[in-house]
């Protein structure tokens, strides 16, 4: 296997990572603020971190959400890195942009993804578009969890998706297809049109 072990990142104030050392030739996915993903094979990933306590925090999630199928699978937890299932597809914003509307069965699947993220007691489940995957087989999976427990950003309402849905263009006929599918839910919601 190839030395990703060498990898190091580094973070300097509130940016995204830098990769400061790679002696690999592993393509890079993507950096964020914890840390940077590279594409291990056709089915792993992994991801380096500058700061080992965001190891700590995202391999508990994925540890906890193991059985859910709404996370990668979680293969090898290091001193600054996590080896997880490489997830293909495109970001829930690149699918609805290349689909133009949303269907009935992707809001339920959406729905669905919030109740599995509750059960298993998410605190945030306000998560970026860009941090939802939807994969080849139109499934949903959630990456990025660091901070899916954290204390200092509970939500308990999907903030940014609805307002990423409302930039789309979707977001009343969302809230439209959950006032037929769980009208609970549309009652929290539907306040979002007027922001």
């Amino acid at each position: 296997m190839i030395d990703f072990k060498s990898i190091r990142v580094l973070r300097k104030g509130d940016n995204e990572v830098e990769i400061v050392h790679n002696p690999t030739s592993l393509p890079l996915i993507g950096k964020g603020k914890q840390g940077a993903v590279f594409k291990l094979s056709s089915d792993q990933c992994v991801k380096v971190y500058a700061n080992q306590l965001h190891v700590l925090k995202e391999s508990e999630v994925l540890k906890a959400a193991q059985e859910s199928g709404i996370v990668p699978k979680l293969y090898e937890v290091g001193e600054n890195y996590i080896i997880m299932e490489y997830i293909e597809g495109s970001s829930i914003k690149e699918y609805l942009e290349s689909k133009g509307n949303l269907t009935e069965d992707f809001t339920r699947k959406i729905l669905s993804l919030l109740q599995e993220m509750k059960r298993l007691k998410f605190t945030r489940l306000d998560m970026r578009f860009d941090h939802l995957i939807v994969t080849k087989q139109g499934e949903l999976k959630v990456i990025d969890h660091v901070n899916s427990f954290s204390l200092e950003k509970q939500s308990s309402r999907p903030v940014k998706l609805l307002k990423c849905l409302g930039k789309l263009g979707l977001l009343s006929q969302f809230l439209e297809q959950v006032k037929k599918i769980d009208h609970q839910s549309y009652l929290e919601w539907r306040d979002s049109k007027r922001k």
